[in-house]
């Protein structure tokens, strides 16, 4: 409710809102991580990804206060020191992402590069048939991303941007979805360092 009202309370204080519907690619993840009592390497395969975004850009600035979801299906696997890759499971992946951003001027006025700080949450669902009680899980989230947008029109542009995402330390517990009985706990002992590139079409509303 507090990130509803924060986020009303910014749209109606903003000089224009860029709408952003993006598709993009997600970048392969490792993290070492016991898996019962064995010690190894969880992957995260690359995928593809998709989501939408909005850039809340503040008046008399070029600071933009932005949200963005995505949208990524993919699988896991796991593998015990010196032996072969396991596979283990689909997973989908949503990040909730909020943050600062500051869009340069240039003298070309359709032509805007940007960069900032975001933070927020990772959830992974785990699509396993053999154990359909697994939960999912969820992991503050921070990270930083830069781009450009390029304006067709007042109204229309595309842009491209690429993000670092780190899920903070996932250690300090079983993170994985150990339900049915005779799931296997896993845990996680370093930080998952991720990333992804994309884009899309920009709908800019208001007046700029």
């Amino acid at each position: 409710m507090t990130v509803l009202l924060v986020t009303a309370f910014q749209i109606s204080k903003a000089q224009y809102v860029d709408i952003l519907p993006y598709a993009g690619y997600q970048f392969a993840a490792n993290v070492d991580v016991w898996y019962g009592n064995t010690a190894g390497r969880l992957h995260f395969n690359p995928a593809g990804n998709y989501g939408v975004g909005l850039d809340l850009v503040l008046p008399y600035s070029d600071i933009a206060i932005s949200f963005s979801f995505t949208n990524a299906q993919t699988s896991i696997s796991f593998r015990e020191n010196f032996q072969p890759e396991a596979e283990l499971f689909d997973v989908s992946q949503q990040y909730y992402m909020f943050g600062v951003n500051k869009e340069l001027e240039l003298d070309n006025d359709r032509i805007r590069p940007f960069g900032g700080l975001i933070l927020g949450w990772t959830t992974v669902n785990p699509d396993d048939t053999d154990y359909p009680s697994r939960g999912n899980v969820t992991k503050f989230t921070v990270g930083l991303r830069g781009g450009i947008k390029f304006f067709i029109s007042d109204r229309i542009g595309l842009f491209a941007r690429a993000r670092m995402l780190l899920p903070v330390q996932w250690a300090g517990g079983g993170i994985w979805f150990g339900g049915g009985g005779s799931g296997t706990t896993l845990s996680v002992g370093s930080s998952i360092i991720s990333g992804d590139v994309g884009g899309g079409l920009i709908i800019s509303i208001g007046s700029k």
